[in-house]
């Protein structure tokens, strides 16, 4: 059976809660994809997050959530994403998207952007963007069934 999820509004409490485990999972992304080094990507972290959220909660455009079970009320991830005019329409891009270790591999990110996609249309939205590592398969095969498509692929080959 299909879970379903709803969205319940970031309070400042659970932003801060939210910002301290990010700014060391981005940290920790980017070094396994080789784009930063260990010793480097905490404080490199802390200025990308810095400077897409200058007024933290507060910044214009950007959305945070809670992902509660529809049925059962039980939290079982996060999102966050940004409204803005893009390429002539109005666009919706996800920056973050997390499902707790219990509630993964059951659904949740799928109905997860079918509510972002039903709310996205509401507001008037035109399309979906967001950007995916190229080492988490996961994801990428979620994005590609629920129909997102490459808009730049960056390739790399290490030289041994």
């Amino acid at each position: 059976m299909p879970v379903s999820v709803r969205f319940v509004t970031f309070t400042d409490v659970d932003f801060h809660a939210w910002l301290v485990q990010a700014i060391p999972a981005f940290a920790l992304t980017n070094v396994e994809d080789g784009r930063w080094t260990l010793a480097e990507s905490i404080e490199k972290s802390k200025e990308a997050h810095a400077a897409l959220l200058p007024h933290g909660l507060q910044t214009l455009g950007h959305y945070f959530v809670r992902l509660r079970d529809a049925d059962s009320g039980a939290q079982v991830g996060t999102l966050w994403w940004e409204e803005s005019d893009k390429a002539g329409g109005r666009q919706a891009y996800v920056y973050s998207i997390e499902i707790e270790d219990p509630a993964r591999r059951r659904g949740y990110a799928r109905a997860a952007f079918h509510e972002l996609e039903r709310v996205a249309r509401e507001r008037g939205i035109h399309h979906l963007a967001l950007h995916v590592f190229g080492h988490n398969h996961g994801a990428r095969r979620l994005y590609d069934e629920l129909g997102f498509e490459p808009t730049s692929i960056t390739m790399r080959k290490f030289l041994g």
